[in-house]
């Protein structure tokens, strides 16, 4: 992938303008950051958002492959907290309309950079997985220092595993968490991401969860 095809807005402190921003794992941080692909706006979530968050985060659909629905005080803690203070958990939203679909996100909760995405049930089956995550790994290799990623996914979510691994993951390892069996699969940042016209997810790949 073209990196200039990756279009990021990265508040930049002092007098230059066109001074470089670098996101450590040490913990130097800009923040926010908004991040252009062909139909998304990866940006920061915002109180216009909350209900479609607290919907990502109890809809059974979406949470089926991801630990089930948070618990009460989680639900209640995004119900009243302010959005879009931290670094790294970014919204899904249409370019046109800017109606959020889904959150992406890059963490270090495992002690290395670790994407997640999710995405409303509706808004499943058309690519917009594959383009974010294309977008989210565009900007880290520009932009933060680590030179590998990681995802962990559920052995059963046979569409997730196939999606990373056409981003080139690879399996490091399994493991077990939420009751159930992961794959912790990581990506070597120096790797070339696939284009944005290159069609990941087809209709040979596993049909996304639906409601029983």
């Amino acid at each position: 992938m073209d990196d200039r095809a990756v279009r990021a807005e990265v508040p930049v402190r002092g007098p230059a303008a066109s001074t470089v921003v670098l996101v450590t794992t040490e913990g130097t941080t800009e923040w926010p950051v908004r991040i252009h692909s062909p139909r998304l706006v990866i940006r920061p979530p915002g109180d216009a958002d909350r209900a479609s968050m607290i919907r990502l985060m109890t809809d059974p659909v979406t949470r089926e492959y991801l630990g089930g629905a948070v618990d009460y005080a989680s639900r209640q803690a995004l119900e009243l907290s302010p959005l879009g203070l931290t670094w790294g958990r970014w919204v899904l939203a249409l370019a046109g309309g800017d109606t959020m679909i889904g959150s992406i996100t890059l963490g270090y909760d495992r002690g290395e950079l670790e994407l997640s995405y999710a995405l409303l049930p509706e808004w499943t089956g058309r690519g917009f997985a594959a383009e974010s995550c294309i977008a989210l790994l565009g900007w880290a290799r520009q932009e933060l220092e680590d030179e590998q990623v990681i995802a962990v996914s559920q052995t059963r979510n046979k569409r997730s595993v196939a999606l990373l691994r056409k981003l080139g993951f690879t399996v490091r390892k399994g493991l077990e968490e939420f009751g159930s069996q992961q794959l912790l699969m990581e990506r070597d940042q120096l790797e070339p991401l696939p284009e944005y016209a290159q069609p990941l997810q087809t209709a040979a790949d596993p049909p996304p969860p639906t409601r029983r």
